[in-house]
């Protein structure tokens, strides 16, 4: 099903989180374990990739969007729902989850060690 959203009139289809717009993502800053950090420009990013246009136009888009009245909240619910269907994308989510989990253990262990020859 195309999932189709509005942004200052227009319509846009909602494309998929793949690797092309993680790759995307990344060259504007936003790594996948930060893009909650910087939601404005994962969606000025997600905007200029479904749209093909530059971050620059979808960033005039947006903020004509926002001064006639416009919310955030369709493009930001068809990101997530996007994002959720994506294989691709969970897959990524999943291996940074567990990334994360193995430098945090990993430190906790160094921590406890620096602790212990500290103590002794």
């Amino acid at each position: 099903m195309i999932k189709m959203f509005v942004v200052n009139g227009k319509r846009y289809t909602a494309k998929e989180f793949d690797f092309n717009l993680l790759c995307d993502l990344e060259e504007q800053g936003l790594s996948l374990s930060d893009m909650d950090k910087k939601p404005m420009s994962l969606i000025r990013t997600y905007l200029a990739f479904c749209g093909d246009i530059t971050k620059q136009e979808a960033g005039v888009e947006l903020e004509k969007h926002f001064i006639n009245g416009g919310k955030v909240d369709e493009i930001t619910e068809i990101m997530s729902s996007m994002m959720n269907e994506s294989g691709f994308f969970r897959a990524m989510g999943e291996t940074i989850e567990e990334e994360d989990t193995e430098t945090s253990v990993q430190n906790q262990k160094r921590g406890r060690k620096a602790q212990a020859t500290t103590e002794a």
